[in-house]
Parts: structure tokens; sequence; C-alpha cells
């Protein structure tokens, strides 16, 4: 346990306290980042790497974003390349949750935003191999999104759940156990996420194509486990997707197990194999302009009565322009369904080349 000073049980209900002062430099920094990573990225456009057509199936360099879970090795989508070509995808995200549980022996309380930014490097290699590395950070933090998600949930008549009565100053996530076991994050926290290595052989078919890969998890910060679990993890995964450039449907769907190594994040639950499923499926309204919805699910990493902790899934809906020059720019949001099983909402923005 990271805290003796904690309690051993985290109780919700209470007067609520006043929220702390969200910090204007965090939604300050986050959009400078965001605005100096398009103008870098776009200025490559130029250089001999491009995206993959349009009609190559839109999968999102994403999964459950949840602390959770993402620090653990749970693969991201499948790569997609063309064959002897360079991609190179990065993603700029920002999920905020605030959520409260109280189950039997457990108790946890979330309440924080994270952004992150993450870039993956792939290369075809010949006509059936892949490799990618993917990289980034993430920082822990109050945020920016917290007024703007309670009035859009008022404005439209939707609940706004545990939003506004955690009473918690907004970069708290606290679980603990009947034992007084948990884990305890209650500071801003910037640091490197794991890093990821994937490698597949594809085999083509008529109009779509087969990949059989494997995904290992690198471990990179000792932050805290909330941002990497310090464990070595394999994943092994097969997936199917269409490669017809004249498809105005393209899709992709894929299955697998992850094997986890020797995790320091709630290691007295946490579950040794993992099953895992993602797919997605887009539609091209003009040549240049699509729109894609990405499901992923994966199972419980821990043995645990609480949702957050149990079976997941995510949906991430998205529109995309690909640029003659060849870069791709998509933005979209991704939501947990079901609810409060995943972080609750994350808005992104990605560029392609």
């Amino acid at each position: 346990m990271r805290d003796a000073r904690r309690p051993a049980r985290v109780r919700f209900a209470g007067p609520r306290r006043k929220s702390a002062t969200k910090r204007p430099a965090h939604a300050g920094r986050f959009a400078l980042q965001t605005a100096l990573a398009i103008v870098f990225i776009t200025s490559l456009a130029g250089r001999p790497v491009r995206a993959d057509d349009p009609a190559s199936p839109p999968w999102q360099l994403y999964r459950d974003s949840n602390p959770f879970v993402s620090a653990s090795g749970l693969p991201f989508a499948p790569p997609a390349v063309a064959a002897d070509r360079w991609r190179v995808d990065i993603m700029l995200e920002a999920s905020n949750t605030e959520l409260g549980f109280d189950r039997r022996s457990e108790s946890l309380l979330y309440d924080a935003e994270i952004h992150a930014e993450r870039i993956a490097i792939s290369r075809g290699i010949g006509e059936h191999a892949i490799v990618r590395a993917t990289f980034g950070g993430e920082q822990f933090g109050s945020g920016f999104l917290d007024g703007f998600i309670r009035d859009f949930h008022r404005t439209f008549g939707f609940t706004n759940g545990d939003r506004g009565h955690l009473g918690t100053d907004g970069h708290t996530i606290i679980y603990t156990d009947a034992n007084g076991r948990g884990v305890v994050l209650d500071r801003n926290l910037s640091a490197a996420a794991p890093l990821l290595l994937d490698a597949a052989w594809r085999m083509s078919g008529d109009g779509h194509e087969w990949l059989y890969g494997a995904t290992v998890k690198v471990p990179t910060s000792h932050a805290s486990p909330l941002v990497d679990d310090r464990a070595v993890d394999l994943s092994v995964w097969a997936a199917v997707q269409s490669t017809a450039a004249e498809a105005r449907i393209p899709w992709g769907a894929r299955v697998g197990v992850m094997q986890r190594g020797d995790t320091q994040l709630l290691p007295q639950r946490a579950n040794d194999q993992v099953p895992f499923a993602d797919a997605v499926i887009g539609y091209r309204l003009l040549p240049s302009w699509d729109v894609a919805a990405q499901y992923q699910w994966h199972g419980a990493l821990y043995d645990s009565d609480i949702p957050l902790l149990e079976s997941a899934g995510n949906l991430t809906l998205s529109t995309a322009w690909h640029a003659h020059a060849g870069w791709t720019l998509r933005a979209g949001l991704v939501e947990d369904l079901p609810s409060r099983h995943a972080q609750d909402v994350t808005f992104f923005v990605g560029l392609t080349l």
C-alpha cells in the first residue's frame, strides 16, 4: 500500500466540500501542446511518408484510458500500414472521470482528468510483416473539462451522476479494501507511459487480410503504479480487416488474450489472463472525408466488485479528413459502454502520416 496513513475504507457520504478552483493553466498548456503538435506534424506532410488509403480500416490508436487498465499492456488497436511503407500516428487526448464506489469490502474514489500524448511508428516489411512501437506520456491533474461536461449533461437532460458530489479537488484516485491494501494518487503527476511493441504477420485474401500478432508491454516509469504497473505483459491476437481500395465501408475485427506479468497495481486482486476484442467500421462520405465507429472490450483485470475494475467497453466515434498530401486529421470522442465500467468521457485529436 502506498500510504499507511490512509483509512482502510473511503466513504463518500457526508457534506460536500467546496470544489477547488480549477487551474486555467492546465487548459492553456494542453491547448498549446495540441497546437504545436498539429503544426509540427502537418509540416512533415511533404516527406516520403503517407497514411494508408482512406479505404483501409479506420482503427484508432486508443485503448481504455482508465488508469487501472492503461497501466497494463492491454494492446492498442491493430497496426495498419501498407507494404514497405512507414506510418506515423500521433494522438492527443483528454479523459475526465468523477466516480465513487463502495462495494462490500472495497471502495474507490476517482476524480481526475488525464491528458495523454501518444506516438506510434509502424513499418510494413515486405508483403507480410508489420512492426510498431507506441510510446508517450501522461499527466494527471484537475484539468479543464469538468464545467463543460456538467453543462453539456444539464443542457440535454443527462444525469451528472457523481459529478460535483465527491468533495475532492480534481486530482484524486484512492482505492482501498478491508485489509487496508490499495493505491493512492492525490497529487498532480506527469510521467512516461508504458512502451508497447507490436509484431504481426498478414495473409491477404479477396478484398480482406488476416493478421496474426503479438504485443509486448515494456515498463518505463516508476512514478506511480497507476501510470505503469511495472509488469512485462504479453498479448497474442488475430484480426481480419478489409483491404479493397474501392470499399465504401471499411471494417476490421480482432480477438486476443493478454498474459499479465508481476504487476505492482493491486497484485492481490490481479487476474493473470485477460481476453479482449475490438471492431471498427467506417463510412466514406466523400473520397477525402469519413466517419467511423470503434468498439473495444476487455475482460476484468482484477477480481473485484467495483465496476471500474471489472470487464469494460469503450465506444469511439470519430470523423476524419484525408488531405491530398497524404496526411489524415481525425477527431472524436470516447464513451464508456456499459457506463461506470471505464473512464467517463475522452476527447481526442489525431494525425496520421
